[in-house]
């Protein structure tokens, strides 16, 4: 069974494994561990129960004021395709509406199609690109806002 909770700084760790399976150009234990001490952060882990309560995803969200910024969305690949992410972001949307957030946004590799689909269908809308905004390889970022939560 797949449940949810609030990443904690020790499952920092646990993070930067299921980060190296998902990008090419990964952030660190200590990126984590910081911004699961970071009150202005909120990260929604994904547990497999079954597992031993292995961290199978997460996605995290730095709020400014009224607006939510989604940093990173990951499931491990032996996860995707079965709803997880999307379950993730529904709790996750639920979580920061009831903290004050009125829209949010997020950046996406303009090739990961399975990604942008996801998120138009959680009522994200593009607004343009930025050229240049992923490494390892190149390539722009699409940005999408969701603005009514």
């Amino acid at each position: 069974m797949i449940t949810f909770r609030r990443m904690v700084p020790e499952d920092a760790d646990a993070l930067a494994v299921v980060e190296e399976k998902c990008f090419s150009v990964p952030w660190s234990r200590e990126a984590f561990w910081r911004d699961a001490s970071n009150t202005d952060a909120y990260y929604l882990l994904a547990i497999d129960t079954g597992q031993n309560d292995r961290i199978i995803g997460y996605v995290g969200c730095w709020i400014l004021a009224y607006e939510g910024s989604i940093t990173n969305v990951a499931i491990d690949p032996e996860y995707r395709r079965q709803g997880i992410g999307r379950k993730m972001l529904l709790k996750l949307i639920e979580i920061v509406k009831e903290k004050g957030v009125t829209a949010l946004t997020l950046e996406v590799r303009v090739s990961n199609a399975p990604a942008i689909s996801l998120y138009e269908g959680l009522g994200f809308k593009s607004v343009g690109q930025r050229p240049k905004y992923y490494t390892n390889p190149v390539e722009a970022a699409e940005i999408m806002w969701k603005t009514h939560l």
